[in-house]
């Protein structure tokens, strides 16, 4: 308590004070005690004075002062204590009750015996030079009972001084001020005890108030304070508590706003960089490190070019920034992806300006267009070769070969199987374009896993027999019952029946299997057949993809089967692979969920 802050604002000025009072009231008093010692002393002097002149008057009467002169003047001093001295007019020293005459100097420039001279009467205080200490001298001409200024027949006249020692008075001003400092230690005592007992009365509230914004500034919001005190310290607190309720309510609702900020973005495919007026990153998230290929938790606080390391990104961001504008560029490839980057300051009025960046992933889009742009190459290719022979043997049958008997039955044929063939393309495209866009849509219900694949393999019975391979199927009596569209579970598995039968030597085997865990529902088509090299394994599902493509369309195949297949399992939430050996055959396996 004693060295805090409060203690010596309250002490040092009261200190200050009574020391400062002290001091002048000492001076004050000394000045007048002397004062009033010095007017007592004078007047004492001057009745003396009279007296001595009086008593000395006939010794001085000659040119040469009397013999008794010098015992006159030590009874004089005996009785009444001063000493006293006797002049001529020219300061020559006649007589002294304290010192030889012979050994003393001319007085005449002495300040009492000059003013004495001049107007009759001189006083002065100061040491003596003859018996060193401090005399309050008084200097009058010598007059007698009358009055009148005794002379010499010569016309001398002569000054008789009186000096008063002052040594009680130095002694009684000596004894003022010790007085006066006891006065003030006393004083200064009280004065530190009355400042302590305030200082510990008042500092208390200062010092748990202060401790308490200390909290706050640390963050300890939910601190409060209570003062049972009225007046200002009162008032503090509760402005104290109240600001404390507000910062809590802002924090919070800032944090609920950042946190709502947050989640939005950690929730946007999009990925989102902002940078504050230095170009340093205030805020990212996920996506923003997915697309940009950074780490977001480490890019916080760095330079936009330490974390984005785009050049096409870092230019567009100088011009937006120099320009004011919002930008939007194309960037791509990013890690192997496409994307479309927006660009834009904030705030917008200032002139020192953040950034915002906007980063969206149109991989996908770019894939689908490339796919379009694949799949109409595809579909063109694939009408070409049936067009062109339905062209060429139409133009033949035009030119006369109707007439022939032998050729014409051979012509319309091969113009019907390619014409089939571009039926049996467009109506898969048809098919394929309907599971893309409407899935199980338009019809879902409860589907019979086995009665679908029986229908399946019944209907491709004859198809094998005609190759003469062996179609078999084994079912168990238990299948679960799955949700979805019982006629796209059944074109998928006759697609995967009618490649094996396809895909077949004469003579071989095929066999459907189903069966069934706790989850799922699996369907299996295995033959010994050509089998599928492992480099075209990954492609086989997509469409008019072909392993061997002249192969393939001469069995009249469309190249959109296996996309079918994987597509149905999509919309019923399950998925489709392969296992293949080349020249031992493959095994299809449909998973579809319960």
């Amino acid at each position: 308590m004693l060295t805090s802050p409060l203690f010596r604002r309250l002490f040092i000025p009261y200190l200050l004070l009574i020391c400062g009072v002290t001091a002048a009231v000492g001076v004050f008093a000394a000045n007048s005690l002397r004062a009033s010692y010095l007017a007592r002393a004078e007047a004492a002097l001057r009745q003396q004075v009279r007296l001595v002149s009086a008593q000395i008057a006939d010794d001085l009467r000659t040119d040469a002062p009397t013999p008794a002169l010098a015992a006159d003047v030590g009874q004089i001093s005996a009785a009444t204590g001063v000493r006293v001295t006797v002049m001529r007019d020219d300061g020559v020293v006649v007589a002294d009750s304290e010192a030889d005459p012979a050994t003393m100097e001319s007085h005449a420039g002495r300040p009492e015996f000059a003013r004495a001279a001049a107007v009759g009467e001189g006083i002065d205080s100061r040491p003596s030079a003859t018996v060193r200490t401090p005399l309050l001298y008084l200097a009058q001409p010598v007059r007698d009972l009358a009055g009148q200024i005794v002379r010499t027949p010569s016309g001398r006249t002569h000054f008789v001084r009186l000096a008063f020692h002052l040594d009680d008075l130095a002694r009684d001003v000596r004894l003022l001020y010790t007085g006066l400092v006891t006065f003030a230690g006393v004083a200064v005592l009280i004065a530190g005890v009355v400042c302590w007992i305030f200082a510990r009365r008042h500092a208390a509230p200062v010092l748990d108030l202060t401790d308490f914004a200390r909290a706050l500034s640390r963050g300890q919001l939910a601190r409060r304070t209570s003062r049972p005190e009225k007046g200002e310290i009162a008032t503090l607190a509760s402005s104290l508590n109240t600001m404390a309720d507000s910062l809590q309510g802002l924090i919070e609702q800032t944090t609920q706003d950042k946190a709502e900020l947050l989640t939005i973005l950690s929730s946007m495919s999009e990925g989102v960089i902002a940078t504050d007026t230095n170009q340093r990153v205030v805020l990212v998230n996920e996506a923003a490190g997915k697309l940009l290929g950074f780490e977001p938790p480490a890019a916080a606080g760095k330079h936009l070019f330490e974390v984005v390391r785009n050049d096409q990104i870092l230019k567009a961001a100088g011009e937006v920034l120099a320009n004011a504008q919002r930008k939007l560029i194309s960037v791509g490839p990013v890690s192997a992806r496409h994307l479309d980057v927006t660009l834009s300051t904030f705030p917008t009025e200032g002139r020192a300006k953040g950034l915002v960046i906007v980063a969206h992933d149109i991989t996908q889009s770019f894939q689908y267009q490339e796919l379009r742009k694949e799949f109409v190459a595809n579909v063109s290719h694939e009408l070409r070769t049936p067009l062109t022979v339905i062209k060429g043997f139409v133009e033949t049958l035009q030119d006369g070969a109707w007439q022939d008997a032998r050729k014409a039955p051979e012509f319309l044929a091969t113009i019907a199987r390619h014409t089939q063939q571009l039926t049996n393309l467009v109506s898969d495209i048809l098919e394929l374009s309907k599971l893309e866009s409407a899935g199980l849509a338009a019809r879902r219900a409860p589907i019979d896993v086995d009665f679908v694949v029986r229908r399946a393999y019944e209907l491709l019975v004859p198809a094998a027999q005609t190759k003469h391979q062996t179609l078999t199927i084994d079912q168990p009596d238990d299948l679960p019952t799955l949700k979805g569209n019982a006629d796209y579970v059944e074109r998928a598995v006759s697609n995967l029946i009618d490649n094996a039968i396809k895909y077949t030597p004469d003579g071989g085997t095929v066999h459907v299997r189903t069966y069934a865990t706790v989850a799922h529902v699996f369907v299996e088509v295995t033959d010994n057949g050509l089998g599928i090299p492992a480099e075209d394994i990954p492609r086989i599902f997509e469409r008019f993809y072909r392993v061997d493509r002249s192969r393939s369309r001469d069995m009249g195949g469309t190249g959109l089967g296996l996309s079918i297949v994987k597509h149905v399992a999509q919309v019923h939430g399950g998925c489709v692979d392969v296992e293949s050996t080349p020249g031992k055959g493959s095994t299809f396996r449909l998973k579809f969920p319960v």
